[in-house]
């Protein structure tokens, strides 16, 4: 990801602290822009992470109303996770034992580098990680002295990820629900209950907000409840009328390890780019046709 930080970005006590708050920008920091117009930023932990994705639309407006002497539009937000130190991904074997370095891996830092956030495959490697942490903190400090990582956060549960490619001729909300039924039930019987399940699709098409309502009424109101069904959309407005835009979009949505690609077609002969994407790129695609 390359990111800039022209001179106008660099003054971000002018325009970012008055826009968000105080209280935002102490746990909040812009990192830098991208050439499409995308504001990356930085938080201070998860649920800070969590609630940035939730404000970035009406945090994007309001900058966009109060712009930065020579700042371009902002098209879009998006949260950036600082990476843990390459030596300690190196050595995270040594660390954290060669029989649970391939169940639970590093991901990022939190707290402003206090904090190392990690990502298990089960439950189990979970758990097991949590009462190794002393030791592996203490192997930590000994590999790398200088460290600001303090603490081990409790391992996230892998996310499960699906992209959803829709057809704007799709109108079978019966069909679509039941098969994002099918995907969720066998999420919790394959991988286990516990992982959270997050659709990924464009926000284009009226089958995108089913997809939408759907998890809205599937989710529970406690956020923290036991797999937690979410979803993501692209962040940056797209021009339909411009190829690359619309490839942009598509490669973003498709980039991710997904789990399942779920095409939702109104017609046998009909080809999504997006579904193709997916495919080419190695990811299992479940098609159903209205």
């Amino acid at each position: 990801m390359d990111l800039e930080r022209p001179d106008w970005f660099k003054r971000t006590a002018a325009w970012w602290n008055p826009v968000v708050g105080d209280d935002v920008a102490r746990h909040v920091q812009p990192v830098g822009v991208s050439s499409d117009g995308q504001l990356y930023v930085a938080c201070s932990n998860m649920p800070w992470a969590t609630n940035m994705r939730l404000l970035a639309p009406h945090i994007a407006q309001r900058l966009n109303a109060q712009p930065a002497p020579g700042a371009p539009k902002v098209e879009g937000i998006a949260v950036v996770k600082p990476l843990p130190p390459e030596e300690l991904i190196e050595r995270w074997a040594d660390l954290a034992g060669a029989d649970l370095a391939e169940q639970v891996r590093p991901r990022s830092l939190a707290d402003w580098g206090q904090e190392l956030v990690t990502e298990a495959e089960s439950a189990h490697a979970r758990d097991l990680l949590a009462r190794r942490a002393p030791v592996v903190l203490a192997r930590l400090r000994a590999v790398l002295p200088e460290t600001s990582i303090v603490r081990l956060d409790e391992s996230h549960l892998r996310t499960v990820w699906v992209v959803v490619a829709t057809s704007p001729e799709f109108a079978n909300r019966q069909a679509l629900e039941n098969v994002l039924m099918d995907v969720w039930h066998d999420t919790a019987q394959t991988v286990g209950p516990e992982h959270p399940l997050c659709f990924l699709h464009a926000g284009e098409t009226a089958a995108d907000q089913m997809v939408e309502e759907w998890a809205a009424a599937v989710r529970p109101a406690d956020l923290s409840a036991p797999h937690h069904v979410d979803t993501m959309t692209y962040a940056a407005t797209v021009d339909n009328t411009d190829p690359d835009a619309l490839r942009r979009r598509d490669e973003w949505l498709a980039g991710k390890p997904h789990d399942l690609c779920v095409v939702f077609a109104a017609r046998d002969d009909e080809k999504l780019p997006l579904a193709e994407l997916a495919r080419e790129r190695g990811t299992t695609v479940w098609r159903h046709v209205q």
